[in-house]
């Protein structure tokens, strides 16, 4: 009896002082190496029976399951955006977190949240040219939240805001100004987030990445057979517009003409292969064409090619001579009644430059071999009155003209023909009469005129 008491009371000591599970696991021999972790989990100082319920000899489970309600007993539940992030819903929380420590406050699985991001997303796709500055620096969760969220690629918020808390000077929503239609829709409609081949992140080259919208736009402007070098280059229509938005309309980063002069003022070759700086001419001239003084540069050109010269809109005589029809003149004509040419006799609105009732416009236009508008006219402004140019160039020679208006008619003394008057009341005897070179009587001129109006 004696003996049995002994065994029983050293058996009695022995269990109580036997640990209880969850109290030496991590310094034991199996699980010592948590205790190297940097930052530990805190259920796993207050000891394992926390989180794992003993199922049999040295085997347990967590409580309860799936794993993602065993955190939720502290941690708030993340999945209560509309989009969930699928290595939560696939594998719970173990497979972003170390559920005992890690190296990190988040107990992240991977030294960074880089490398974390990328055990499941091919980091190839991530390499590129031009990176974004958040994903170079390996800050995913700058952009995304890595739960869940109401946008779609769990982004913290919905486009262009998200884009805007950093590039504010991009945010045109106040309204004030135009904002390009295709930000309605968020960025990533031509810049790529992450990393591209193109400078800022684009998608394609700018006037590549335009003809997803721009289709027709873009298609003329590469076939134009006039083409504007600023819409063809590098840079394309970025030179002119502003891919976000902008004051002004057609997001144009300037008002016209501004935006034209940023490039027209300097000189460029004209007609004849002379010099030619647009804007030193309008600046100097006291008289300037209404379209031009209106600032309206794209009522005659097209801004982004034509198939016409000079990038007009319509046809315009690029020589001295032609001959004359209603298509020859298609862009005068836009604004300009064609009686202005066409009436033999005129009397009151057709012209003014008439002698009496003599339409002088039509006895040098009006003709088999008619003298176009550019010979006697500037066509953006002029130092004389109805922007009658000084000189013409007519091969290397640049004829004088030598026009003096008055009152009621004026005078021309240029290089072609001597001085000739006209006046609108009282018709001068020295009428200009014949232009130099021709042949024809006014009268046989036009009957065999080309592309007259009958």
């Amino acid at each position: 009896m004696v003996r049995n008491g002994i065994i029983l009371g050293i058996y009695f000591i022995a269990v109580a002082f036997i640990p209880a599970f969850g109290q030496d696991c991590i310094t034991s021999k199996c699980h010592a190496d948590f205790k190297k972790l940097p930052i530990l989990h805190s259920p796993v100082e207050d000891g394992c029976d926390s989180c794992h319920e003993e199922m049999g000899e040295h085997k347990f489970s967590p409580i309860p399951d799936p794993i993602r309600n065993l955190c939720y007993q502290c941690h708030d539940s993340v999945e209560e955006g509309k989009h969930i992030h699928p290595a939560i819903t696939d594998d719970g929380c173990l497979s972003c977190h170390n559920p005992h420590g890690g190296s990190n406050k988040k107990l992240l699985t991977e030294e960074t949240v880089a490398a974390l991001c990328f055990t499941c997303h091919d980091q190839d796709n991530f390499n590129g040219k031009h990176i974004h500055g958040p994903v170079e620096a390996g800050e995913c969760l700058d952009c995304h939240n890595p739960h869940s969220s109401d946008h779609p690629s769990l982004l913290k918020k919905v486009q262009p805001a998200l884009c805007t808390d950093c590039h504010s000077d991009k945010d045109f929503s106040d309204g004030k100004r135009h904002m390009h239609s295709a930000l309605e829709d968020g960025c990533t409609d031509c810049h790529n987030p992450h990393t591209s081949a193109f400078q800022y992140q684009l998608k394609s080259k700018p006037g590549k990445i335009c003809t997803a919208c721009h289709e027709d736009v873009v298609k003329h402007t590469n076939n134009a057979k006039s083409k504007h070098t600023p819409a063809v280059d590098e840079r394309a229509c970025l030179n002119c517009h502003n891919p976000h938005g902008a004051k002004n309309d057609n997001n144009l980063n300037q008002d016209a003409p501004k935006l034209c002069f940023g490039c027209h003022d300097k000189p460029m070759t004209g007609w004849g292969g002379r010099p030619y700086n647009v804007f030193q001419v309008i600046k100097n001239g006291t008289t300037i064409h209404p379209p031009v003084e209106d600032g309206e540069c794209l009522s005659c050109h097209n801004p982004h090619g034509s198939d016409v010269n000079d990038i007009l809109t319509a046809k315009y005589p690029t020589h001295f001579y032609a001959p004359f029809g209603d298509e020859t003149y298609e862009l005068c004509f836009q604004c300009h009644d064609e009686s202005l040419v066409t009436v033999e006799k005129a009397k009151n609105d057709e012209t003014g430059f008439r002698n009496g009732t003599r339409n002088l416009h039509f006895l040098h236009v009006d003709r088999k071999k008619g003298r176009t508008c550019r010979a006697c006219h500037e066509v953006h402004a002029s130092t004389n009155p109805k922007i009658i140019r000084n000189t013409i160039p007519f091969g290397k020679w640049d004829i004088p003209i030598g026009f003096k208006k008055t009152e009621t008619g004026g005078s021309c003394s240029p290089g072609c023909h001597k001085t000739k008057r006209y006046d609108r009341v009282t018709q001068t005897i020295n009428d200009p009469g014949q232009p130099a070179g021709s042949a024809h009587s006014p009268a046989s001129a036009n009957s065999g005129k080309a592309g007259g109006k009958k």
